[in-house]
C-alpha cells in the first residue's frame, strides 16, 4: 500500500500541476499526468495526519460506498430488496474484490467499483427509457478513475448496441431517432466531462511515444492444468459445472432481455480471461485485468438472479437464511484469505518515507537515483522543493553543464538568477542546463500549460452542465405552462 499513500501525498498541488516534486524521489515524476486523479483526490485529506488510521478508514468508506451504489442501482433495477441486498454483499465482499486490495493494490481499481452498477444501470436506462444522464455520469467517473476499465465497459456497450435490434423494444422508428439523438448526447458530453484527463495525456503522447510495461495476469488456463484432483474430484466438478450451465440456462430463457444480455457478453470475457491473447505491439494485459472486474460484477448479478428463480417460492425465514449464509460465508472466505497470507496484509506505518519511494512509472530519471551531474561528473549539489517548486544554489567559478535528476517536461519555468532560461533534454531524459559563472540560483516551476488549464475549464464546464441537467426533468426542452395543459 505503500504506492496507494504516496500517490495520495502527491496530489497536494494537483490544482496547480501535475508534477510534486515533494515525492518520488524528488525527481519530477509525471505520475498525476498518466494516472487520473479527480477521484482519488478524496483520498488526500484522510492521509495527512496519521497514514494508518487515515487510510484504513478511507477503504472502510470507500467500501461502505461501494455496498450502498450496488444495493441502491440494484433496487432501482429491479425493485426487490432481497435481490438488491444479496447482491450488494456479494459484489462488495467478493474474492475479486478482496484480491484487488492485497495483491494487486492499486487504489484506482479499487475505487472504480462503486461506479460500475452506476454506468450499467445508466445504460439499462439509456436503452429502455431513452435518459442518458446516469450513464454520463457513470462514464466520466469511471474513466476519472480507471481509463481501461472505462475502455472495457465502453466495449460492453458497444455490444449490447448491437444486440438491441434483436429486442422488440428497438422495432421503431421513433426508438431509433431518440437513441440516436442520444448517442451524440453521451459521446459529447463524455467527451467534455473527461477533456481534462484525456486532453493533456494525449498532448504527452504526442510529443513523446510512451509505452507501459505489461502486467502479469492471473493464468487460469495454466491454474486449471496444474490441478491434481482424484477422478472422483473431476466427475464432481464436470458434474457442479453442467448444473451451472443448465441453471444459466434457465436464466437466460426466463429472464429479461438485460439478462439474455449480459449472460451473451459473459462468454466472450470468459475466453479472453482464459486465453489471454496477446496482440503485436500492442498492451493489452491492463485491459484484460479490468474485463475480469466486469465479468466478477456480471456473474454476481447472474448468479443472484439464479438464487431468486430457484427460491421464489421459498418463505421470507428461507430468504433470511440465504442472506446470512452468504455474509458469513463470504465473511469466512474474506478472512481466511488474509489470514493466510500475511504478505498481503496491510503493512503501513508512519516512518516509511514516502517522500522517497519512487516507482518506475515513465520515469527515467529517477535511474539517476537523485545524483547531479557537472559537466559529466557526479558532484553532490545542494536543493530544496516544495509541492511544484524546485530551487537550486550551485557556485562554481566557471560555466559549467549541470544535469538535474528531474525528469524533463516542456512546461517547465526556469530561471537562473531571475533571468529566465531555456533547458535541454539529456538521452536520460533529464534536465540539463548551463550555469553562470560564480553563484546561480537555479528556480524551476511547474505549472499547467495553456492547453491543460483551458482542458481543465472546459472539464469543469462540463460537470456543471452535467449537473444543470441532471437537476431538470426535462432537458433540453420547455416545461409545459401548468394553465395550458
Amino acid at each position: 500500500m505503500t504506492f496507494n499513500i504516496a500517490h495520495l501525498k502527491s496530489l497536494s498541488n494537483v490544482l496547480v500541476s501535475p508534477i510534486n516534486f515533494d515525492f518520488w524521489n524528488h525527481t519530477g515524476s509525471q505520475m498525476n499526468l498518466f494516472s487520473p486523479w479527480l477521484t482519488i483526490l478524496t483520498g488526500w485529506m484522510f492521509v495527512q495526519f496519521n497514514v494508518i488510521y487515515g487510510f484504513s478508514v478511507y477503504l472502510t468508506i470507500v467500501t461502505f460506498l461501494t455496498l450502498v451504489s450496488a444495493y441502491f442501482f440494484m433496487n432501482k433495477f429491479h425493485k426487490d430488496t432481497f435481490e438488491a441486498l444479496l447482491f450488494a454483499i456479494g459484489y462488495t465482499f467478493s474474492l475479486n474484490r478482496l484480491l484487488l486490495v492485497f495483491s494487486n493494490q492499486r487504489l484506482e481499481n479499487y475505487l472504480v467499483l462503486i461506479f460500475l452498477p452506476m454506468v450499467y444501470f445508466g445504460a439499462y436506462q439509456f436503452f429502455t427509457n431513452h435518459a442518458w444522464k446516469t450513464l454520463v455520469w457513470g462514464e466520466a467517473l469511471i474513466v476519472w478513475t480507471s481509463p481501461y476499465v472505462a475502455i472495457a465497459v465502453a466495449a460492453t456497450l458497444v455490444v449490447a448496441f448491437v444486440l438491441m435490434p434483436f429486442s422488440r423494444l428497438s422495432h421503431s422508428w421513433n426508438y431509433v431517432k431518440k437513441t440516436s439523438l442520444n448517442v451524440l448526447k453521451v459521446i459529447s458530453m463524455g467527451v467534455i466531462t473527461t477533456i481534462g484527463f484525456i486532453g493533456p495525456l494525449v498532448m504527452k503522447q504526442l510529443n513523446s511515444k510512451w509505452q507501459q510495461d505489461p502486467i502479469k495476469n492471473f493464468d487460469y488456463l495454466d491454474w486449471f492444468t496444474k490441478l491434481q484432483l482424484s477422478r472422483m474430484q473431476w466427475y464432481l466438478m464436470i458434474a457442479i459445472s453442467v448444473l451451472l450451465l443448465l441453471l444459466i440456462l434457465m436464466i437466460f430463457l426466463q429472464s429479461s432481455f438485460a439478462y439474455k444480455i449480459i449472460i451473451f457478453e459473459m462468454i466472450p470475457i470468459a475466453c479472453l480471461l482464459i486465453l489471454q491473447p496477446k496482440i503485436s505491439n500492442v498492451d493489452i494485459s491492463r485491459l484484460i485485468f479490468a474485463f475480469q472486474s466486469i465479468f466478477d460484477f456480471f456473474f454476481i448479478m447472474v448468479l443472484c438472479r439464479m438464487i431468486m428463480l430457484v427460491f421464489q417460492e421459498s418463505p421470507a425465514i428461507l430468504k433470511l437464511v440465504i442472506l446470512l449464509i452468504s455474509i458469513g460465508g463470504l465473511g469466512y472466505v474474506n478472512y481466511s484469505q488474509v489470514s493466510t497470507s500475511p504478505k498481503r496484509s496491510l503493512e503501513m506505518a508512519d516512518s516509511v518515507d514516502y517522500k522517497k519511494f519512487v516507482v518506475n512509472y515513465h520515469d527515467v530519471a529517477q535511474k539517476n537515483n537523485n545524483k547531479f551531474l557537472i559537466n559529466g561528473k557526479q558532484e553532490k549539489v545542494s536543493y530544496y522543493t516544495k509541492g511544484s517548486d524546485y530551487w537550486i544554489q550551485y557556485i562554481n567559478p566557471q560555466t559549467t553543464t549541470i544535469d538535474i535528476p528531474i525528469q524533463y517536461s516542456p512546461n517547465y519555468q526556469i530561471q537562473i538568477n531571475n533571468e529566465s532560461v531555456s533547458a535541454k533534454k539529456t538521452k536520460q531524459n533529464t534536465v540539463q542546463l548551463k550555469t553562470n559563472p560564480g553563484k546561480s540560483i537555479i528556480e524551476i516551476h511547474s505549472r499547467y500549460d495553456w492547453w491543460g488549464l483551458g482542458f481543465l475549464l472546459v472539464n469543469l464546464f462540463g460537470f456543471m452542465l452535467l449537473i444543470y441537467f441532471s437537476l431538470q426533468n426535462i432537458p433540453l426542452k420547455n416545461k409545459k405552462n401548468p394553465e395550458n395543459s
